[in-house]
C-alpha cells in the first residue's frame, strides 16, 4: 500500500512538474518542440506536428513519462538487491517507453493521416 501511494504522487509530482515547467514557460516549450520525442514520432510514425496539435501531443508525452516513472518507480520499489533493482529499472524502462510510445505514435499517426 506503501508503494502503490508512493508511486501515485510520483506521477502526479511529474506530471505537474511537466506542466508548471515546460508547457507554461515559452522558452523552455520551444526547446522542448525539437526535442527527441518528438522527432522519434515525427520519423518513425510520420506524425504531423503542427502549431495546432502540438500542446496536445505535448501533454499526451507528459502523461506518459509521469507514467513510466511512476510505473518504474513501483517495479524498483519491490526489490531489495541494488543489482536486481537496476536491472529490473533498466529493463522496464526500456520495454515502457517502446510500448507507450508505440501507441502514441500509431494513435497520432492515424489522427494526422485523416
Amino acid at each position: 500500500m506503501r508503494n502503490l501511494i508512493f508511486t501515485v504522487l510520483t506521477f502526479i509530482g511529474c506530471y505537474l512538474f511537466y506542466l508548471i515547467f515546460v508547457l507554461s514557460r515559452k522558452n523552455v516549450f520551444n526547446k522542448f518542440k525539437q526535442g527527441r520525442e518528438l522527432k522519434y514520432l515525427k520519423l518513425k510514425y510520420n506524425v504531423n506536428i503542427n502549431d495546432k496539435n502540438i500542446k496536445r501531443i505535448a501533454n499526451s508525452i507528459f502523461l506518459a513519462n509521469s507514467f513510466i516513472l511512476a510505473v518504474s518507480v513501483y517495479i524498483v520499489c519491490l526489490f531489495d538487491n541494488i543489482i536486481l533493482v537496476v536491472l529490473v529499472g533498466l529493463i522496464t524502462l526500456i520495454i515502457l517507453i517502446l510500448f507507450i510510445y508505440h501507441l502514441i505514435g500509431i494513435y497520432y499517426g492515424k489522427k494526422s493521416r485523416r
